[in-house]
């Protein structure tokens, strides 16, 4: 198997220290928030609008650095991360941080969506998919990590130690993309900005249903794992944190190992098989959670449905197959927003669906099972070119 290149190694190594930065500080958001005095329901804005920020800037963040140069937008997210964080970790009250989380979300967005493009530009058609869960792989170790380090420094140093930590990872990023990243590696100065083709490719089948199917990712991942999941494990079972701490670290391995094989197959025999594969099992996974009675059956259900996850991870590498190179930086964006937005609205929605009394219902298991099953249907009838180009070598060696 051919070596990634440079770059990709350079902007995976990034990605861990991004994600790693952005989860060391989830551990202490409600507690910061609660130490200048709001209710819960401000602390809850600092997660919200975080996420909003992303959602409103992933289009613009694609588009325009296709314009302009993914090497320049890189570095202008992380330098806005580097200093709203600073910010945020010295803030003197609720305002400010609010402000710099805010301003987090929006040099997320930017850095993000821009080196997710940068990574698929980069990467030959034949090595797209295991490329794209290198770089995918490096934002879960981080996820991983970084709510250890965030604990481990805000108990030693103060609630506000981890957003410092945070903007001294993103300062280091910096350096490390403006030192070795090359300019002419991730730049078309001459891409103009097609705002016609953009609101165009939601007219194109095969780039609907692969972003349809990023949103039940995303419904998974944010809406059933890591908000539906934790609480049917506290109420339902009885069970402690760190025990549903161990479940969810083993379900994170599992996805971590199939997304990085996943990537490999899917370039050798195409997307489709097991995309749709991971899709359909993560649907069952996610219908089997609620009928779990103890820690052991949890266990096998949450490590199923990550497995699963890892199936569909390098879902971006199938996106860049079917659309236009010229229009590459618009549908990145697009693919972002999408998967923003099932990030922004499962949690809330599921949670919703859960009830109100001491018990998690099965409605929100059901019902995203449902949407996943149901939404990704529609791949049968979308392209494949990489598995096309496996056929057609296939029939030419014959």
């Amino acid at each position: 198997m051919r070596a990634p290149p440079r770059s990709i190694l350079v902007l995976s190594a990034v990605s861990f220290f991004s994600m790693m930065g952005m989860s060391i500080v989830s551990p202490v958001l409600p507690d910061y928030a609660l130490s200048f005095g709001v209710p819960f329901a401000l602390a809850g804005l600092l997660v919200s609008g975080f996420g909003v920020a992303r959602l409103f800037l992933d289009l613009p963040a694609g588009m325009l650095s296709e314009r302009f140069g993914a090497r320049r937008f890189m570095l202008l997210g992380l330098a806005i991360i580097a200093v709203s964080s600073l910010i945020a970790g010295f803030a003197a009250n609720y305002a400010v941080l609010l402000a710099a989380r805010v301003l987090e979300g929006a040099g997320s967005a930017v850095y993000t969506t821009t080196a997710l493009t940068a990574v698929t530009r980069l990467s030959p058609r034949e090595t797209r998919g295991i490329n794209l869960s290198l770089y995918m792989s490096m934002f879960l170790i981080g996820t991983m990590i970084g709510p250890v380090v965030g604990g481990f420094a805000a108990e030693h140093f103060g609630l506000g130690a981890p957003f410092i930590v945070y903007g001294m990872m993103a300062s280091f990023s910096f350096v490390l993309v403006w030192k070795t990243i090359g300019r002419e590696e991730v730049v078309d100065t001459s891409a103009p900005i097609r705002l016609r083709s953009l609101f165009g490719l939601l007219r194109h089948y095969d780039i609907l249903t692969i972003n349809l199917a990023n949103v039940c990712v995303f419904v998974a991942r944010q809406g059933i794992l890591n908000t539906v999941v934790p609480l049917y494990a506290r109420l339902n079972l009885g069970m402690t944190l760190s025990d549903l701490g161990i479940i969810l670290s083993i379900g994170a391995v599992g996805n971590l190992a199939t997304m990085l094989l996943s990537g490999s197959m899917t370039d050798r025999y195409g997307r489709k098989p097991f995309f749709l594969a991971g899709l359909g099992l993560a649907a069952f996974f996610t219908a089997m959670v609620p009928l779990a009675s103890d820690p052991v059956q949890l266990t096998v259900a949450v490590a199923g449905l990550s497995l699963s996850l890892g199936l569909a991870g390098p879902m971006a590498a199938w996106l860049t197959d079917v659309v236009d190179s010229k229009d590459l930086g618009g549908a990145m964006g697009l693919f972002r927003t999408m998967g923003d937005l099932g990030f922004v609205i499962a949690p809330v929605a599921l949670a919703a669906l859960a009830g109100t009394a001491g018990s998690i219902s099965a409605v929100p298991f059901f019902l995203a099972a449902a949407f996943i099953a149901v939404t990704a249907l529609p791949l049968l009838r979308t392209s494949d070119p990489a598995g096309a180009d496996r056929m057609s070598r296939a029939v030419r060696r014959a």
